[in-house]
């Protein structure tokens, strides 16, 4: 099993720099090399000569002119060869997509030729590719091999990790990539591992996704709870949207800066250059607070449930408002809440399954009722009254529990299972872990139903 672990990488502020002329070269490597790409395209279009075609469209093909470009610009020498290959072969993948897409080889979204770099939008990432080559690990200090210099000697730039590798036990490096983000730089070891044997599973959950909290869980302990969504997550986006009115403001202040061969561009303000780097620390607040809001919440599942299994479902964005689908946009967690759940099973030998939503919501879940309303359910419906049986259900509730049925047929016996609900209960993230708040006083049905949109369905005539 291959995984990721990413640590910070502590530097001063000249072996910061000294980085971020390594990302610059490998930069221009990038584009120079598509340049090249560009002008063997054209003539390979006019003159249909096939050894142009193998320098742009085979694997190796860009990166075998790697080395006369080391004889023509010296300052390439500077860089490691590890990462200078990378440029050119991430170069070659990127056409080779291009390509893919054009021949219905590769689904998705529409995938274009490869366009030129800016380093000042985007830091170009370091690659070691090989094991233990470039880069030596030892404790929690991290020693990086670049270039040579005119002597022949190797230069190198020494680092902090903020973590230490030995936490993992049994895992082999196989390769490094060195990023940066806003002001701090990481280290993203690829680590293979033995995968755990999958367990014997005793217990199920199933988890029913919605927009107006994160999930429904029913199990088949006979529980319910509810999984509300991060608290903070509105918060940050108003401080997102504030940051980018302001900033967004001074664009009229930037000025133009001319260049050789009647070029240009335009130096933003200073104000300008503040926002910008208040927005992107906010942003990547906003990213490590979900991040660790999601994987507290799928440990917390695995811990308790050997099968955790989600609803396939996708908005359509079909009759939204434009804040409904904003919202849904950038504050919709289910598609990384998958991802999360997935990874978090297979690194501890759970199993994780996605089930088929389609009429969960509208079939009664009651056991030997098999009812189900003709028209869809408005959303601003959360309960209804069904005609056959004359229960109660609460809309998110009844279709984790259909969905909790898909995944029992799949299964040998598990045994006794609960037939209703026994307890229920909301799960409340705050910042340290998962907070169990249980529904007292009155039944705890008749209270999820007060103040809710409540429609008692009558049945066909």
């Amino acid at each position: 099993m291959k995984y990721a672990i990413k640590i910070e990488y502590i530097l001063d502020e000249q072996n910061k720099s000294v980085l971020d002329g390594q990302s610059r070269i490998c930069n221009w490597a990038f584009n120079h090399l598509l340049k090249v790409a560009n002008d063997l395209k054209e003539d390979f279009i006019k003159s249909g000569n096939e050894t142009l075609c193998k320098t742009i469209y085979t694997q190796r093909g860009l990166r075998n002119l790697l080395p006369k470009l080391k004889d023509i610009h010296l300052f390439l020498k500077s860089v490691h060869s590890s990462p200078l290959k990378n440029s050119a072969l991430r170069l070659s993948q990127s056409i080779k997509n291009y390509q893919d897409f054009r021949k219905g080889k590769r689904t998705g979204p529409k995938v274009g030729w490869p366009r030129f770099r800016s380093f000042k939008r985007s830091f170009f990432s370091l690659l070691y590719d090989e094991p233990n080559k470039g880069f030596k690990v030892s404790g929690s200090s991290l020693t990086l091999s670049l270039g040579v210099t005119d002597l022949g000697e190797r230069l190198k730039v020494t680092g902090t990790l903020k973590n230490s590798l030995s936490k993992f036990k049994g895992a082999q490096v196989k390769n490094l990539r060195i990023t940066k983000n806003g002001e701090r730089y990481f280290a993203v070891f690829t680590v293979e591992k033995t995968a755990k044997k999958p367990r014997e599973i005793k217990t199920v959950a199933s988890i029913d996704p919605n927009h107006k909290n994160l999930g429904y869980v029913v199990g088949s302990d006979g529980r319910a709870m509810e999984i509300a969504n991060p608290y903070f997550l509105k918060n940050l986006q108003k401080r997102i949207d504030h940051l980018k009115s302001r900033r967004d403001r001074c664009l009229r202040k930037a000025k133009k800066i001319e260049l050789k061969n009647d070029k240009f561009f335009y130096l933003p303000s200073r104000r300008y250059q503040k926002f910008d780097e208040t927005l992107k620390r906010v942003l990547q607040l906003r990213r490590d607070q979900t991040k660790t809001y999601l994987f507290t919440l799928a440990n917390k599942l695995f811990k308790e449930y050997d099968l955790v299994g989600i609803g396939d479902y996708t908005p359509r964005g079909g009759g939204l408002g434009k804040k409904m689908r904003r919202s849904m946009n950038n504050e919709s967690l289910i598609g990384r809440f998958k991802e999360t759940l997935a990874w978090v099973a297979q690194r501890g030998g759970k199993s994780f399954e996605i089930w088929n939503e389609k009429n969960t919501t509208k079939t009664c879940s009651t056991p030997g009722c098999n009812f189900v309303h003709e028209k869809s359910l408005d959303p601003s419906i959360r309960s209804w009254k069904c005609p056959s049986c004359g229960i109660t259900h609460i809309r998110d509730e009844n279709a984790a529990k259909n969905g909790l049925k898909k995944l029992i047929k799949k299964l040998p016996c598990l045994g006794h299972l609960e037939e209703e609900i026994r307890t229920r209960c909301a799960w409340r993230f705050n910042g340290l872990g998962i907070q169990n708040l249980e529904f007292r006083g009155p039944s705890a049905l008749e209270t999820l139903i007060v103040g809710q949109g409540f429609q008692e369905i009558k049945p066909a005539m």
